[in-house]
């Protein structure tokens, strides 16, 4: 069922996008798509190209990531610039992309919504100075602004007490002060962060919990 919904997916991109076509995988149990992507402004005018490759997982479409590599060395393979030495390409921050991962995605939405951004973002930057939408932080740091952006969180205290609910599914009573931060009844308080934690999973959320555990005992050693 997942390669005949892979398929049809693929037949829908490719009857839209004509520079890409089908070719031979360098990974075992991977669809290949390979070709130019054209970046244009707002008013259509012609910004530069890439030419790129796209692995799709086909056993495990539509609850997976494509893997992108660009291929022409355009952009410098540095993580700076959201790219290994490699070529493949830093799309987004990871829990944004576990959560698309966890919904399924459609290839076709996740390139015009992740994909093309990319490198847009990257001609936007080259002329402008800056990325378009703001550029997302490296490694823990990453983490940290994501918390911070998606939930509104900045307390590591707070953080912390989440991500440990979530992670060993610790149980509270609903209708209680929040235990984690004070508020509310927890049901309509912290409750519901927890819940969305849970989406990530708990190997991504075990490690966000050791991330920022070992940057509490950083600065707890540094005040000593």
């Amino acid at each position: 069922m997942n390669k005949k919904n892979l398929n049809h997916d693929i037949d829908n991109f490719l009857n839209k996008y004509f520079s890409y076509e089908n070719v031979d995988s360098p990974k075992s149990g991977f669809l290949a798509l390979e070709g130019i992507l054209s970046i244009v402004d707002n008013r259509n005018k012609f910004w530069g190209q890439f030419e790129i490759l796209i692995l799709i997982n086909e056993s495990e479409y539509p609850y997976t990531i494509p893997i992108v590599v660009e291929k022409t060395n355009i952009i410098n393979r540095d993580w700076d610039f959201h790219i290994s030495k490699d070529g493949v390409c830093c799309l987004d921050i990871p829990h944004k992309l576990l959560r698309r991962k966890k919904r399924g995605i459609n290839f076709q939405e996740f390139y015009r919504e992740v994909i093309y951004p990319f490198f847009a973002n990257y001609h936007f930057k080259e002329s402008t100075g800056d990325y378009a939408n703001g550029e997302y932080e490296h490694h823990f740091s990453g983490i940290v602004q994501y918390y911070r952006e998606e939930y509104g969180l900045d307390n590591v205290d707070n953080i912390i007490a989440l991500l440990e609910t979530a992670t060993y599914g610790v149980k509270y009573q609903p209708n209680k002060e929040c235990p984690l931060c004070g508020g509310h009844k927890y049901k309509n308080c912290c409750r519901k962060i927890v819940y969305k934690l849970k989406g990530y999973g708990n190997h991504q959320l075990k490690r966000d919990l050791n991330f920022f555990k070992q940057d509490q005992l950083k600065k707890q050693e540094i005040l000593r």
